[in-house]
């Protein structure tokens, strides 16, 4: 079990997508552009636990059986009629875009900010909170325990592509481990 919600976009194949739910995590997202609806289909045929969501910059494609999107700011007004989504936005894009945010929160699972500092984000991620679930994406500059010390529903990592089948590296497993509830 993991410390906190974790949400893992950018996932392209399935040894990734079966890692990730062996660590718990709680939400899998593919990239539109790079997993088409044959493959997303297979890959989450074999994946039990997170849910499944995927990842587009234009109209979402009802090819794709989808627990959630995951949409930039500017494609907030494309979410489908009674579909959620993760709406990702920077830190510093929060008061200027929170007022159209909180007008389609029906439509929003949650927000994922990116941020650059810890310090300059506390006040904007404890204002965010307060309205939306908040996901941070993390950096590896950044400290989990002081993540986790933040008013935030989770985290958002990446994913990376297989040099071919079943050869992969995990750059997140770190992360992942440092997540892992320790008895």
């Amino acid at each position: 079990m993991l410390r906190t919600k974790v949400k893992v976009s950018k996932v392209t194949n399935l040894s990734e997508a079966r890692y990730c739910a062996g660590m718990g995590v709680d939400f899998l997202s593919f990239p539109a552009s790079s997993v088409d609806p044959k493959t997303y289909k297979e890959i989450t045929g074999w994946v039990a636990g997170p849910l499944f969501g995927i990842e587009i910059d234009a109209n979402p494609s009802e090819l794709y059986t989808v627990d959630f999107f995951e949409v930039p700011f500017e494609s907030i007004d494309r979410i489908p009629e009674g579909k959620k989504a993760f709406v990702h936005l920077s830190v510093n894009e929060w008061f200027e875009k929170k007022s159209k945010l909180i007008e389609n929160k029906e439509k929003i699972i949650a927000i994922e900010l990116k941020i650059h500092s810890i310090d300059d984000a506390k006040k904007i991620v404890e204002e965010a909170s307060s309205k939306f679930d908040v996901f941070l994406k993390y950096h590896h500059s950044f400290d989990i325990d002081t993540i986790l010390k933040l008013q935030i529903t989770g985290i958002c990592l990446e994913g990376n592509a297989e040099t071919k089948p079943g050869l992969k590296e995990y750059p997140l497993s770190e992360i992942l481990e440092q997540l892992e509830m320790r008895d």
